[in-house]
């Protein structure tokens, strides 16, 4: 991909003024690209590089045991992957999947180098933790949607939110039930519900 340093942290502004000791970590990762519809991660496999995003969009989703699936967040350009970054402080497996809705080209710093810029860069650190902070409270406006709004209402937003800049929504009832955290059956009866009401 020929990305030099000064090109890829070109993408993170508050990584820029990093003094020359971290930038020779930062000159440790490598570049990384999937095409589109490409399974990054999944549940189970170890986290061994923090990845941060140049171009393109990566969704992570959880899949429960019964199969039901939800989207959990997204990460597009100058982003990083807040579970990334709690595996490898927690030393555990990918608890979900990662899975590219674009083709992505992103920046790979190994393990090794992520825990020493944590352990040496203030500014590292400051950025890693600003992003994971900003994620999480995504992710916990996402969990007290899903638990105490109700299905319809979820399902008339996400809708309004994709026929912004369309007339026509083209999506599957089994992609909206994936976005929702819900069912496709019960996607369809609330469409349906939608219908009757005109």
């Amino acid at each position: 991909m020929g990305i030099t340093l000064n090109d890829w942290i070109s993408h993170f502004t508050s990584l820029t003024t990093a003094p020359d000791n971290e930038k020779a970590l930062f000159n440790k990762a490598r570049p990384v690209q999937w095409g589109s519809d490409q399974i990054i991660f999944h549940a189970g496999t170890p986290c061994n590089q923090y990845l941060l995003v140049l171009e393109g969009q990566i969704r992570v989703q959880q899949i429960s045991a019964g199969g039901r699936e939800i989207v959990l967040y997204r990460i597009g350009p100058g982003e990083s992957c807040i579970l990334t970054t709690a595996c490898l402080f927690s030393h555990r497996p990918y608890p979900a999947m990662g899975i590219t809705e674009t083709a992505v080209k992103a920046i790979s710093l190994p393990k090794s180098v992520f825990d020493q810029l944590i352990g040496q860069s203030g500014l590292f650190r400051e950025f890693v933790f600003n992003a994971y902070g900003n994620r999480l409270t995504d992710l916990l406006t996402l969990v007290e949607e899903a638990v105490f709004t109700r299905l319809d209402i979820r399902l008339a937003r996400k809708l309004l939110d994709l026929g912004k800049h369309t007339q026509i929504i083209q999506i599957t009832h089994q992609t909206l039930a994936t976005e929702l955290g819900s069912a496709r059956e019960v996607i369809s009866r609330a469409l349906k519900e939608f219908a009757l009401r005109g």
